[in-house]
């Protein structure tokens, strides 16, 4: 056997293994009542990820049937999550409710689950719902599909719509490296991590949209189609809105004209909640003014200014600094994304599991051992769900964060380093 054919057969084992331990997860079932078996699983299945990252960089000529093993592996992976109800995350619940509330003619930037004039619209599972008294968070593309994803109703509809955008990022990124001259087996970096099977095929989270929107928007604008790009740009921030960190990247290379078509499309989407007005951001306001999990560099800062919101104007600062070092450096959109999006995540106030997806894409090009890491470690946070379900009580214990942070950061210490040549 040549060295290509070993190569191979290793592939194929490591996808193996994989799908052991997601079946495994899925014996696990309801996982917010397994919790800590569910965290020690999903860290032994990113050490067989992480395997398979080595192995799709240390490959020099992987041939196309490397690429058809990552990416039918990835559909099986996500097909063994699909059919189970989400338990680490409630998320779908509201995103049912906020499709079937507009079917009944009602604005979800105006209303919220616990108002008295919608208690018939309360479902069972009512007390599952979070964010009981705020109206929709997310972006109006986002509330738009949720009202024709509700007509088809069930959980199954939401995850396909969840799955279907994480497989057209799958796809992209393929796609991408290619364009890039790059070996599109590294796709295996998105396609195969254990985080983003679990928070979309298992959760279902509506993340997958806009990321995938994004993803498209460097896809487009490295083929040299910078109004198509704009486009899905402004698909990507309608959808969520922590795309726009990447904005200026993107109206710098695409010309600023161009912002004129990324107004017209967003003022397109928000058209059917327009009588919301500013309260299309109540509800992503309120959310980013009360909470707080699992903050890393956000936490330092509070404490070293001893108030919240003057964390949260350094936060930006930096944030917004970074983008004019990505534009004063002329940096690559795809390149810029990557860097604003971990700035973002690494100061940010507020920090799910599912959040950490946002950079995997970007992984694939960028394969940076501290971020990747944290794909594996950010499921250690999963550990607040054993005392919530027990007690109600939301709280971090501080050494798990620790424990979650001090790999990320030592890695990216680490790397930073400087070196002789």
């Amino acid at each position: 056997m040549d060295s290509s054919g070993r190569y191979l057969l290793r592939l194929l084992l490591l996808a193996a293994l994989l799908e052991v331990a997601f079946l495994l997860l899925r014996r696990l079932h309801p996982w917010d009542e397994n919790v800590a078996a569910v965290i020690g699983l999903g860290l032994a299945a990113s050490l067989v990820y992480f395997l398979s990252t080595r192995l799709a960089f240390v490959w020099r000529e992987p041939s196309r049937a490397a690429l058809w093993v990552v990416l039918l592996a990835a559909l099986v992976f996500r097909l063994t999550l699909f059919g189970l109800p989400p338990s680490l995350s409630d998320d779908l619940y509201r995103y049912q409710w906020d499709g079937q509330v507009q079917l009944a003619g009602h604005n979800p930037y105006r209303v919220a689950p616990a108002d008295s004039k919608l208690q018939e619209l309360r479902p069972p599972n009512y007390d599952r719902l979070p964010g009981r008294d705020v109206p929709a968070a997310y972006g109006p593309l986002t509330e738009l599909l949720f009202r024709l994803t509700a007509r088809l109703d069930g959980v199954a509809a939401f995850k396909l719509l969840s799955v279907l955008f994480d497989l057209g990022t799958l796809v992209l990124v393929a796609g991408l490296l290619r364009l890039r001259g790059e070996p599109p087996v590294r796709a295996l970096l998105y396609g195969w991590c254990p985080l983003v099977v679990v928070e979309f095929a298992g959760s279902g989270h509506n993340d997958s949209l806009a990321l995938c929107a994004l993803v498209a928007a460097n896809f487009l604008i490295i083929r040299q189609r910078p109004g198509a790009s704009i486009l899905a740009l402004a698909a990507a921030v309608a959808a969520k809105w922590f795309a726009a960190v990447a904005a200026p990247v993107f109206f710098w290379r695409a010309r600023w004209r161009n912002l004129l078509l990324f107004v017209a499309a967003a003022a397109l989407v928000i058209l059917p909640y327009r009588d919301a007005g500013w309260g299309l951001l109540r509800g992503l306001a309120t959310y980013a003014e009360k909470w707080r999990n699992n903050e890393s560099l956000f936490a330092v800062l509070a404490a070293a200014t001893g108030d919240e919101r003057v964390a949260a104007g350094l936060a930006a600062g930096v944030v917004a600094g970074l983008a004019l070092y990505c534009l004063r450096q002329r940096l690559e959109p795809l390149r810029a994304t990557y860097l604003l999006l971990a700035a973002l995540l690494l100061l940010s106030p507020s920090v799910f599991p599912w959040y950490v997806t946002w950079l995997v894409p970007f992984l694939c090009f960028f394969p940076n051992p501290a971020l990747l890491a944290w794909t594996a470690t950010v499921w250690l946070s999963y550990h607040v769900l054993i005392d919530y379900s027990a007690t109600g009580l939301w709280q971090y214990k501080p050494w798990l964060v620790w424990l979650e942070y001090l790999p990320v950061y030592a890695l990216l210490l680490w790397n930073g380093r400087p070196t002789r040549r």
